[in-house]
Parts: C-alpha cells; sequence; structure tokens
C-alpha cells in the first residue's frame, strides 16, 4: 500500500465517497469540519458501561477465584444472618434470601469486580446456600430460597 499510485487510488475512493470534489481541492479542513465540536458530543450510559477496560483489584482472577470472592463477600454474610437472626431479616429487601433484588453492573461496581462477573457468576455461587433464581433478566436476579429458616 505503499506506492504512490495505491494512494492515489484509495483517496480518490474517499473523496468520491465523502463527496469532497476533486483530489486537488482536497484538504484536510473538509475532514475536520466535519467533525462534531466536543461538547456536542452526546455520551450514552451503554458507551460508558460497557466494553470498559477493567485495571482493578481483581484483575486476572480465574472465575473460580472470583466466585470465592462473591462467595465471601455477598452470599455467606446473607446466610449467616439468614441463619441466626431470623426475626430481625424478615422483609423481602433485607436479604439474598428473602428475594433481594440483586443488578448485576451494581454488584460489580459495588465489589469492584470485573465487568460482567456477577452475571456470569452468580447463579453458581446462589447454588451452594440452595438459592435458586425466581426472577432472572438481563440486568438483574432475585433468588429465592429452597430450605426454610431454622
Amino acid at each position: 500500500m505503499g506506492k504512490v499510485a495505491d494512494l492515489k487510488l484509495l483517496f480518490d475512493a474517499l473523496i468520491t465517497q465523502f463527496g469532497f470534489g476533486k483530489i486537488t481541492s482536497f484538504r484536510a479542513t473538509n475532514i475536520t469540519s466535519r467533525i462534531p465540536k466536543y461538547k456536542d458530543v452526546k455520551v450514552v450510559e451503554t458507551d460508558l458501561n460497557e466494553k470498559v477496560f477493567y485495571s482493578g483489584r481483581y484483575t486476572g482472577y480465574s472465575d473460580n477465584e472470583l466466585a470465592e470472592v462473591l462467595d465471601t463477600t455477598l452470599f455467606r454474610p446473607d446466610e449467616e444472618k439468614f441463619g441466626k437472626f431470623t426475626t430481625m431479616y424478615q422483609d423481602r429487601e433485607d436479604l439474598i434470601h428473602n428475594g433481594k433484588l440483586l443488578h448485576f453492573r451494581e454488584t460489580d461496581r459495588k465489589l469492584d469486580l470485573p465487568p460482567g462477573t456477577a452475571k456470569r457468576l452468580m447463579n453458581v455461587v446462589a447454588k451452594r446456600y440452595g438459592l435458586e433464581p425466581e426472577v432472572e433478566m438481563d440486568n438483574l436476579v432475585r433468588y429465592k430460597a429452597k430450605r426454610r429458616r431454622i
């Protein structure tokens, strides 16, 4: 592609495609004037949240290691409350075992997990505690306990 004739063909095609006229009238300002100004660019939330580069504290962890992090920080404390303090945590949103609504992205953010970890691994960890999804959608899950309180 380093040949002059090839470059001329490339620029001719670009000029024709974008309507700049003849190659002799081609100027860089023709392109830069069509680029929106920074203040006019609207950033969509999915651009901020999807395909995020992760460099947090769990960089390089395997799925098994990340499942242990979910277990230790999210499900085990909930299990202890569910088993020991039955009268204190009766509301649906108090405990995961009662049906607390969990948002995947929010869980990843709160626990500083790589994006997509909660969605990928929460059901695996929940099974350890006798929980099964009562409601599961693209962005959230609500579990129900298969067993009764002690």
